[in-house]
């Protein structure tokens, strides 16, 4: 990525950061006026996402301060030709609303990234006439709307994903003999992954289903009087059905069948490789880089009720056995919500069990799972379990007769 920064008050180095070989991008001005919008002009001398922040004295004001930004910011900008510039604004009296500028050094720090290397969060739009505009965002709470990835417009008119750095990195899969809860199928064994991928940041809802495929999906089974609600988890389409029959992992790859829903989400989105993740890489996701049980960091204690695995799992127990909405409780490292447990989520693999899934301190490389058998699925169900000892990472299980309890996490690869 390439960095430039720019004064607003006060006197600043301008300064640059980058690998030659990234987007180039040089400013050309930047200026406050009377009303306090500040207005940063800059050229680039090839397709990049334009981010920027606002610092003082070096510091950065928060992403918070920074959601209303307007321009060519937070998109794929094209080039610049001769004698032409490019223009962000930044609405400083209603973003940083009771702050003066004064004799602090101030600057706007403005960043072109690589298409194929974008920043941490990309927002998809699911409704109207520019359904599948993307915009990108450095941090969660910079996104536009009060409480940022939580608002409730990112779980229906809008698809957010968080980019998940897994290329070249190493984990373990599984889990130790010593680890509470434990079942046999989750032989300890490391992976290595080839590839950064997006994830969605919540399970796929009813209202982003239904702004994609023009309907909502069938309810079926386990839940109880249950009514459509846009924030809930789509649950009851079978994997076969999503991803469509006669397409299979991964014998046939990420080919999917254009008429199925995963088919409809990519044409209607201009998202090629959406896909299911692996069971690789939904356990690399969900740990975010930690390696005990619960990405908490805490071990379920098998002696009995547990009351921390609520505050990251929909538990049966004194809650009702029926998906919630999502984006209710708290999220992991990586900022993705109900990895836990709402409704379980399919993976693209098939299930495998013992030493069919893995040897002992085995290393794998991007593993794809078996040719057949039934779907995997991640975290647990409301419906399944009242236990804590299903929400740990490394909890796997497989899905036949009872696969409307599962739900679906998207991802993205460039």
């Amino acid at each position: 990525m390439r960095k430039q920064l720019a004064c607003i008050a006060a006197a600043c180095a301008l300064t640059a950061l980058a690998d030659p070989n990234d987007p180039q991008i040089a400013l050309v001005g930047s200026n406050q006026g009377f009303d306090r919008v500040v207005t940063v002009r800059y050229t680039l001398d090839e397709p990049a996402v334009v981010t920027f922040d606002v610092k003082t004295n070096g510091v950065s004001i928060g992403a918070e301060n920074l959601k209303l930004a307007y321009g060519d910011v937070h998109r794929v900008v094209e080039p610049t030709g001769e004698n032409e510039v490019r223009t962000l604004f930044w609405p400083a009296h209603e973003a940083w609303p009771d702050h003066r500028f004064g004799e602090n050094v101030v600057s706007v720090e403005v960043t072109a990234w690589a298409t194929n290397s974008p920043p941490d969060y990309m927002v998809i739009k699911l409704v109207g006439d520019d359904k599948g505009a993307r915009t990108f965002y450095t941090a969660p709470e910079q996104l536009p709307g009060v409480g940022g990835v939580t608002n409730d417009m990112y779980k229906t008119d809008y698809l957010v994903m968080r980019r998940i750095p897994a290329a070249g990195k190493t984990f373990r899969m599984g889990s130790p003999s010593t680890e509470p809860g434990r079942r046999a199928n989750e032989i300890l064994h490391y992976v290595s992954l080839t590839n950064d991928f997006y994830m969605s940041v919540f399970n796929l809802t009813q209202g982003q289903y239904s702004n994609v495929i023009g309907s909502s999906p069938t309810v079926n089974g386990y839940i109880s009087n249950y009514q459509y609600s846009p924030f809930h988890p789509v649950n009851g389409v079978f994997y076969n059905t999503f991803r469509g029959t006669g397409k299979v992992w991964p014998a046939d790859g990420h080919q999917v069948a254009t008429s199925s829903p995963l088919g409809q989400f990519r044409n209607s989105l201009n998202l090629p490789t959406l896909d299911l993740p692996t069971e690789a890489e939904w356990e690399f996701a969900c740990r975010a880089g930690t390696t005990s049980g619960r990405y908490d960091g805490l071990e379920y204690d098998n002696s009995g009720y547990d009351r921390k695995a609520y505050l990251l799992a929909w538990l049966a127990e004194g809650r009702g056995q029926s998906p919630h909405a999502v984006g209710l409780l708290l999220p992991n490292g990586f900022g993705l919500y109900d990895m836990y447990g709402d409704v379980c989520e399919f993976c693209l693999d098939r299930f495998a069990a013992d030493d069919s899934y893995a040897t002992a301190g085995e290393w794998q490389i991007a593993p794809k799972g078996p040719a057949s058998g039934n779907p995997v699925v991640k975290g647990i169900s409301t419906w399944w379990s009242s236990a804590g000892n299903g929400v740990r990472s490394a909890y796997r299980d497989e899905l036949g007769s009872m696969w409307n309890m599962a739900g679906y996490r998207l991802v993205f690869t460039f």
